[in-house]
């Protein structure tokens, strides 16, 4: 079996159909399986999988177990030398992921593979980029990127202060003038993630402890401190419809909860005590700061406040 391809779907009927059809149909040239883990969706998305692709390997939740124990729960039961995550919520665009197959055939270092994502729109998404630091985690809790939308503006400030302040504000800034190339990174999503099954028993599954979010980047980093090459290989495309969910609403304050939990998580595993405590102080001030201001609203109001009794409970 060349590969096992995963999906975890909760709550994305209409677009696991899609994600599964234009699978079926793009991928040529090789032999392959496929898991639909479901964790406990409400939107008839069993029912759809076992009438319309009873080719698809159903395992079916009682409950929302959380996107790296959903995997992991395929990941046991796959053959595949290779092994695709793939998220529910995006869409096959070529057949090229034969060509990533046969990349990683004809490179044995490479352990991990991602391709290039879109939004619905056509424009270029972030797959990729530098591991997180307390450098990173400071731009995306201030949110720096809206600050500077100008896509010329941003590139120019990410080559000139990269000088300066290091490749992470390089990456963070980056507009993806580079999105053709393929070329060696720090991690990809796993949104869409080949990874070799090789390197896989190396290290193990993905961190169950992760809830979602950071479990990608974390399977990166463990497979890369092994020795492995993380390479984004643009020449496989998908789209992807990032934060769609049937309940858009409340799930998207879980999404900013979760969130937080796992970067806490990834840093108690990869950062020093000192820099843990900065995180912690970083994030109380921020939410400290945004909770004052009366054009948030209640709702994000109410996410903040959690996610600040979250930074104060977590062990360091």
């Amino acid at each position: 079996m060349d590969l096992s391809v995963v999906l975890v779907s909760y709550n994305t009927k209409n677009l696991l159909n899609d994600c599964l059809r234009s699978f079926f149909e793009q991928t040529v040239g090789l032999s392959y399986e496929v898991f639909v883990v479901d964790n406990a969706s409400t939107d008839g998305s069993v029912a759809m999988i076992e009438t319309e692709f009873p080719q698809a390997e159903l395992i079916r939740n009682k409950e929302n177990v959380g996107f790296a124990r959903a995997n992991n729960q395929a990941i046991r039961r796959s053959s595949g030398r290779y092994i695709l995550l793939l998220n529910s919520d995006t869409l096959v665009l070529n057949d090229g992921l034969t060509k990533m197959v046969l990349y990683m055939e004809e490179h044995p270092k490479v352990g991990v593979m991602g391709c290039k994502v879109l939004y619905p729109d056509g424009t270029t998404q972030t797959s990729n980029n530098a591991f997180p630091n307390l450098f990173t985690e400071f731009l995306r809790i201030m949110q720096v990127s809206k600050l500077i939308s100008n896509t010329r503006l941003r590139t120019i400030l990410g080559v000139k202060l990269g000088r300066f302040l290091g490749r992470s504000i390089n990456e963070y800034l980056r507009v993806y003038w580079d999105s053709e190339r393929i070329r060696e990174v720090d991690w990809v999503t796993a949104a869409c993630l080949l990874v070799r099954r090789k390197a896989l028993d190396e290290v193990g599954l993905l961190d169950e402890r992760f809830f979602m979010y950071y479990e990608d980047t974390d399977l990166c980093l463990r497979i890369r401190q092994c020795g492995w090459k993380i390479t984004y290989f643009p020449r496989f495309s998908i789209v992807h419809y990032v934060g769609y969910r049937q309940n858009k609403g409340s799930y998207n304050q879980l999404e900013d909860l979760e969130r937080h939990r796992s970067r806490f998580h990834y840093f108690r595993k990869h950062a020093p005590l000192l820099e843990r405590l900065c995180l912690r102080i970083l994030i109380i001030v921020a939410m400290l700061t945004r909770l004052p201001l009366h054009c948030i609203g209640k709702e994000k109001r109410l996410v903040y406040l959690n996610i600040l009794r979250l930074s104060l409970s977590q062990p360091l």
